[in-house]
């Protein structure tokens, strides 16, 4: 369904009708069809909504610049689109970032938080590289070294439906938003602002992770309330949806409260 957020239009995908709500939050450079593989399972009990962010997807014509505090804004206006006073909310990587921003600016909104592969500061070098080449050459230099930092080698020589889908979203990107997003990312800034975090929190490594590893993992998770939850999903790369989707739907199946605990 079409929804406002803020300043632009997105699309939400929804499953399950009945339940807690979990709004699910996408990764720099894909689209909310990230999240299809496990809909069908988190939505056993529980109402799912996941959303393309700006500049992605369906909202690829949101206004520039792309910043962190209008990505967070964005999840508070689709949680006020939707009706939902509080959900569930997990997100991987910015998805994550994003998450943990509207967190900051409002906890009273989160049942719960999960940061999957999600970092809370910033590698600005490196973003301001990944600016840098999608102006200079656009996308086709990004595709390999993009694809190398989400997948495992095995997914990448097999050719996996999550690879190919991956590679079309990073290959149709435009160039000047991508830009703008990296740049924006760098803006993050929730580096020890959820010590006091409310509510209950998960915190998700991929075992094969090349751009956050565990003990990265395991660290942000400790800077979380009293401590979130620590779980490595095994096999998993940096994009764990799309390689280890069973293996990460147990994990937020573990987690998330669903009508089937209700007595």
């Amino acid at each position: 369904m079409q929804i406002s957020a803020s300043d632009h239009e997105t699309t939400v995908t929804t499953r399950g009708t009945r339940g807690p709500a979990v709004v699910l939050v996408h990764s720099l450079g894909l689209d909310r069809r990230m999240w299809d593989p496990v809909l069908d399972r988190l939505a056993r009990g529980r109402r799912v909504f996941a959303y393309d962010v700006r500049g992605h997807g369906t909202a690829a014509g949101a206004p520039l610049p792309f910043t962190m505090a209008a990505t967070g804004a964005d999840l508070l206006a689709v949680l006020d689109a939707l009706g939902l006073e509080t959900a569930h909310v997990a997100g991987l990587s910015l998805g994550g970032a994003i998450a943990q921003t509207a967190a900051v600016a409002a906890p009273g909104r989160f049942a719960s938080l999960t940061l999957m592969a999600a970092p809370d500061r910033p590698v600005p070098e490196a973003f301001e590289q990944r600016a840098r080449l999608a102006e200079t050459g656009g996308m086709t230099p990004l595709i390999a070294p993009t694809l190398e930092r989400w997948f495992t080698a095995d997914a990448l020589a097999a050719g996996t439906d999550g690879v190919r889908y991956a590679r079309d979203c990073v290959a149709s990107f435009d160039p000047a938003t991508w830009a703008s997003i990296w740049r924006g990312y760098g803006g993050l800034d929730v580096y020890e602002r959820l010590r006091d975090f409310p509510a209950p929190a998960l915190a998700l490594a991929g075992e094969a992770d090349a751009s956050i590893p565990v003990e990265g993992m395991a660290a942000i998770a400790a800077r979380i309330g009293g401590g979130a939850k620590f779980e490595v999903v095994p096999g998993a790369p940096h994009i764990q949806t799309l390689e280890r989707p069973g293996e990460v739907a147990d994990a937020l199946d573990r987690f998330l409260p669903s009508e089937r605990d209700i007595p």
